[in-house]
């Protein structure tokens, strides 16, 4: 008897997977639907990402920031960076033996070219120094001839290694230099002073060569500050804070500047901090704290248009009432030691722009926090 021929499998997937991918569609539907209906709690999230950081090893174990205190995470990428950063702080290469760049191809940071710009250095010598990394005797004529040459720059630029000692042996057999004694620009008591940061900035040991104990210092510190606007203008920029914050560095080099228009830290006519401010506050909190023995001092700024009202009978105690709010907070929120802090309102009386115009007015309306270095810190 011929044997019956087997039948065909029914074409298709089984019918339990039909059911099976519905069941993973409505699941899907329902999950989504939950998430858009919840509201995320923003210090959770920054739990669970420093959480994270600390399980994948961005950090020593048991660490949640660059030295001491929370620094507020935008992303595991960016905590990573900011730790490579640090890491590599002082460090130099086992090549070349000399010190490792943050980042960038030129031979000046981006931080730098903004530092120089702010001090009147116009574009072009900024593209030509990024080239070499430093002044040619040809480009102190330029800047001279145009009008931008001024104490406080060329310490600056001897404090950066741009101006080195054989640069300065240059200008001494140049008639720049007389030009220069004739007007003012220079004197003798200058030009020491910027051979002596010229040949610290080469060799940091050179500091112990210099006699007068006040220069030795201001050398010093000049030397410090510097470094401390790099370091803290890497860190505006990585945490997306150089928008809201205004770098800057005295022409002394006693202290770094971060400046917050008082737009986004109050209302009008209010010292209470806006919630929305918090999170910067608290970012410019951890990076004072990297410095934990350096004096803070924080100024607030009106503009000049009278207030009185139920809080506030005048600019100057709105100005200091603004300046402790956000001091309070640094202080509370960060766990800055509260003897290293100082607060201060300067009122109307300190503006950085006309007060005629509304744009004007905005800046003045401001908070001023100086980080000082070491050898000025109180």
């Amino acid at each position: 008897m011929a044997k019956r021929k087997a039948e065909d499998p029914p074409k298709g997937s089984p019918a339990w997977m039909a059911t099976f991918s519905d069941l993973m569609n409505l699941l899907l539907c329902f999950f989504v639907l939950l998430f858009s209906m919840s509201s995320v709690d923003a210090n959770k999230w920054e739990e669970v990402v420093a959480s994270m950081t600390s399980a994948f090893s961005v950090f020593d174990v048991g660490s949640q920031a660059i030295g001491e205190g929370t620094l507020v995470g935008v992303g595991t990428t960016q905590l990573s960076n900011l730790d490579e950063y640090y890491s590599s702080l002082g460090q130099k290469s086992e090549e070349t033996g000399e010190e490792l760049r943050a980042s960038g191809d030129s031979e000046i940071d981006e931080s730098i070219k903004n530092l120089l710009a702010s001090q009147g250095v116009e574009e072009d010598v900024i593209d030509e120094m990024s080239k070499t990394g430093e002044v040619t005797l040809e480009m102190l004529a330029d800047m001279y001839d145009e009008g931008k040459i001024d104490e406080s720059l060329l310490k600056l630029l001897a404090a950066l290694g741009m101006i080195d000692v054989d640069l300065l042996d240059q200008l001494m057999q140049s008639d720049l230099l007389d030009k220069m004694l004739e007007d003012g620009t220079l004197d003798e008591d200058i030009l020491e002073k910027l051979r002596s940061l010229a040949e610290a900035a080469e060799n940091k040991d050179a500091l112990n060569d210099i006699a007068d104990v006040k220069m030795m210092a201001a050398a010093a510190g000049m030397l410090e500050t510097t470094e401390m606007y790099k370091e803290i203008a890497d860190i505006a920029e990585l945490y997306n804070m150089d928008e809201e914050l205004a770098l800057s560095m005295d022409e002394d080099g006693a202290y770094i500047e971060m400046t917050i228009p008082g737009s986004i830290l109050f209302k009008s006519g209010s010292a209470t901090l806006r919630d929305e401010c918090k999170p910067l506050l608290s970012k410019v909190g951890d990076i004072l704290k990297l410095y934990p023995d350096n004096y803070v001092d924080v100024i607030g700024h009106t503009d000049n248009i009278p207030i009185n009202n139920s809080s506030f009978s005048s600019n100057d105690i709105l100005s200091s009432a603004r300046a402790i709010s956000a001091a309070q907070f640094i202080v509370s929120n960060n766990g800055l030691d509260v003897t290293r802090i100082g607060w201060t309102g300067r009122g109307e009386y300190e503006p950085v722009d006309t007060n005629e115009t509304s744009e004007g007015r905005a800046r003045n309306r401001r908070v001023e926090i100086r980080l000082y270095n070491s050898y000025n810190s109180k």
